[in-house]
């Protein structure tokens, strides 16, 4: 069982989980499930949004590009093993859903499910999207981080609902 709870009611346990073992976004009609460590929430536009990031190299990124909505899934300890396949897999190669046994909760609010097992989720739409610039980023960050020259797509997601586990 989960219930619905405010935008920014969670949002110190999803940032505390985002800077350790990461978060899954979700793409895609079928939830494919990527581990994001980068992205964060907050208000702009006067919109309560969810900020992530993903490489155009990634699997989960055509399927951002094809339909503009995601989940963001907190998951529980329980599911370390599951959250490090699904950030050294790619969904072009495996069903992770499958592959782990995860069970999927239809949107409310958008078509992309949400996984079951992870004790809070968030249901996003996406109303910007703006590419990383190399000439316009500290190059301490693009050594660091850009050395193979993916650099990111950000997406800019309004939350539409968020849910916790009961």
């Amino acid at each position: 069982m989960r219930k619905k709870i405010g935008t920014y009611d969670a949002m110190r346990e999803t940032l505390d989980r985002l800077g350790k073992e990461g978060l899954l976004l979700a793409t895609g009609k079928q939830a494919n499930p990527m581990t994001i460590g980068w992205g964060t929430i907050g208000r702009i536009w006067g919109r309560r949004v969810f900020i992530v990031l993903v490489r155009p190299t990634r699997y989960s990124f055509s399927l951002l590009e094809a339909l503009p909505e995601f989940s963001v899934n907190v998951p529980t300890d329980d599911l370390r093993k599951t959250v490090a396949f699904c950030g050294s897999k790619s969904g072009r190669d495996v069903d992770k859903i499958s592959e782990y046994n995860l069970g999927l909760i239809p949107g409310e609010s958008i078509s992309v499910p949400t996984i079951q097992e992870c004790s809070i989720q968030y249901e996003c739409k996406v109303i910007h999207k703006s590419n990383v610039i190399n000439g316009d980023l500290d190059p301490a960050i693009v050594a660091g981080s850009y050395a193979g020259g993916d650099f990111h797509r950000v997406y800019y997601g309004e939350i539409l609902n968020v849910y916790q586990a009961e």
